[in-house]
């Protein structure tokens, strides 16, 4: 974790100190607020663990964008967000009764939040009246901060030892959740020049995960692997 963290800042200082060194663009940097909802959803890469269903959330937090070259065209795009992510999913439980072999799913409705710093450039045209329109492409670098859920489990009666399926309402699972999530995000969008410095950005990105969400968590003697997926509609005000 502490390597991650090195890294990170590694990356966010080397990239602020080269970009602000090479370009001569009259734009300079620029810093804005970007509030974005998103729908996330879960990957299941594990046999008997599938995702089922996806979740609203949002996205909150400071962009910081450094021009690279003279013309502005091309921008070296970090920032800090907060999100608010999740996503369903359900385990397949086998279980015997009344001497039948039978199969529940356990489901799990999970509630994340992370702190991320995206490392991404982002590429836009010419102005065109008031528009610009961009493309972009990096990384994301996310730290879970807090994760809840709601989940059934499973309680035996030791009596009778009948199975019953008890669900849990807003339960701490952080014990169970991989402390970093990195991504890939690619996004679109355009922006408009209201005046002087002030601009509106509006655009979408999908933010692709592709590490492991889950830890400590087992289906059958494997551990279970879940990515986590989002697309956000983006909007930010540029000052």
């Amino acid at each position: 974790m502490k390597k991650v963290f090195a890294l990170t800042a590694a990356a966010l200082i080397s990239a602020t100190t080269l970009f602000a060194q090479e370009t001569t663009s009259n734009e300079g940097v620029r810093f804005g607020i970007k509030l974005a909802p998103n729908l996330s959803w879960l990957r299941s890469d594990t046999k008997g663990l599938e995702s089922d269903g996806s979740k609203l959330g949002f996205t909150f937090g400071l962009v910081l964008e450094f021009p690279v070259g003279e013309n502005g065209n091309y921008r070296f795009a970090t920032g800090a967000f907060l999100q608010n992510v999740g996503g369903k999913y359900n385990q397949t439980f086998t279980y015997t009764s009344n001497n039948q072999l039978l199969t529940k799913p356990l489901t799990s409705d999970i509630k994340l939040q992370y702190v991320e710093v995206p490392l991404t450039m982002k590429l836009m045209t010419n102005e065109i009246g008031y528009m610009r329109y961009y493309g972009q492409i990096g990384f994301g670098a996310a730290f879970n901060i807090r994760a809840k859920a709601d989940y059934e489990t499973v309680s035996i009666d030791p009596t009778t030892q009948n199975l019953t399926f008890p669900e849990l309402e807003d339960e701490d699972i952080k014990t169970n959740i991989q402390p970093f999530r990195a991504s890939l995000i690619v996004g679109a969008g355009a922006e408009y020049n209201f005046s002087g410095r002030t601009t509106v950005q509006f655009g979408v990105n999908y933010n692709n995960g592709f590490t492991n969400i889950l830890k400590n968590t087992k289906v059958g003697d494997k551990d279970a692997k879940v990515l986590q997926d989002f697309v956000e509609l983006n909007l930010a005000v540029f000052f």
